[in-house]
């Protein structure tokens, strides 16, 4: 009886359930700021993306992304080089058959002259690159088998099994270990114009950063390419590593095969249809690999050095987006849709009740 008199007084009030009278507590500081972005309430931009707005951005973007393209292409074509491969015509025609052969008789010549001409004027400072072809230095195991911590600290440091198989020889530690340093580029060049020859500056050649952090000012060569089996280039046993720059630059591997890497620089112009004769040692074995070898002289530009890539893909961005922008004006013009209210969006909704 008396759940029948709740019953019923429950229906006389008007509702099923019963009505909690009490206001919602009042949030402030960090309580609301959980609480909106619990519930998802917080104050947010929500642009309607009118086709005005969506045509005008695309079209945009082309506006700005042809010219910075057009200027990047255009210093990129202003940057001039001299590329010469040498690896095959400096192998002597006894060898040409067998030129794993030749490389390592050390009892053979290795020492090679090629001519290059001037094509355009070429204004200082003038960068020496060589550059290799189907050479991974980003092998996993070639990249791991290194110890950064003794190429700062010498000999004081004795954790080199990172190094294998490079990391002793004769009982004794190697400095610096690991097949990286072992396999250092080892060709040499001079270069002369007419009777004159050719200074090359092959200071500043590597990071700075480098030179003071990574390659230790008191480290020494030590037990350095004194096995039976020698990779490439012999270091100074008289200079620390953070001065012997063309280890340092060799250090710092590259991403993909085919890679420069710069050697020193020629800091006078060449003119207009100058002959330089260089003077190379073809001492670096890449013919065990297939590899090839390259002798790389350029100019700059304030973007760098010669690369259409970054100039040909702004345009190609920039084009697309004008394409676009002019497909999606036709659409527009053809069949236009009306927009919604946007009264209706989240942010806007009115309260029915009021």
């Amino acid at each position: 009886m008396e759940l029948g008199r709740q019953l019923m007084s429950m229906d006389v009030d008007g509702g099923g359930m019963p009505v909690d009278n009490h206001p919602a507590p009042l949030l402030r500081g960090r309580s609301k700021a959980i609480h909106q972005f619990t519930q998802q309430t917080l104050p947010a931009c929500k642009p309607v993306l009118t086709p005005a707005w969506v045509i005008g951005t695309f079209f945009l973007m082309g506006v700005i992304f042809i010219p910075v393209g057009l200027i990047s292409l255009h210093a990129s074509e202003s940057v001039n080089e001299i590329v010469d491969r040498y690896d095959i015509d400096c192998v002597p025609d006894t060898f040409k058959s067998n030129k794993v052969a030749y490389i390592k008789n050390a009892s053979t010549p290795k020492s090679c002259h090629r001519y290059l001409k001037v094509d355009k004027p070429m204004k200082a400072p003038i960068y020496i690159y060589y550059q290799l072809d189907n050479f991974y230095q980003n092998h996993r195991r070639y990249v791991k088998s290194r110890s950064d911590d003794q190429l700062l600290h010498g000999l004081g440091y004795n954790k080199t099994s990172s190094c294998e198989p490079q990391a002793f020889e004769n009982g004794l530690p190697i400095v610096p270990c690991g097949l990286v340093s072992w396999s250092l580029f080892n060709d040499t060049y001079s270069f002369s114009r007419g009777t004159k020859s050719l200074e090359i500056e092959r200071k500043n050649i590597a990071w700075k950063s480098d030179r003071d952090h990574k390659f230790g000012k008191q480290v020494y060569p030590f037990n350095f390419q004194n096995g039976s089996l020698i990779g490439g280039g012999k270091l100074d046993t008289t200079i620390p590593l953070s001065d012997q720059e063309d280890l340092i630059v060799w250090m710092r591997t590259a991403a993909f095969p085919s890679f420069r890497k710069l050697y020193g620089r020629i800091e006078e112009d060449l003119e207009e249809d100058d002959i330089i004769l260089v003077h190379l040692m073809n001492n670096y074995n890449t013919y065990s690999f297939g590899g090839t070898k390259m002798l790389v002289l350029s100019t700059s530009s304030w973007l760098g050095g010669k690369n259409s890539f970054l100039g040909v893909a702004y345009i190609f961005v920039g084009s697309s987006s004008i394409l676009i922008a002019l497909i999606f004006l036709l659409l527009h013009v053809k069949n236009p849709r009306p927009y919604g209210d946007t009264m209706y969006l989240s942010g806007n909704r009115k309260d029915i009740s009021s």
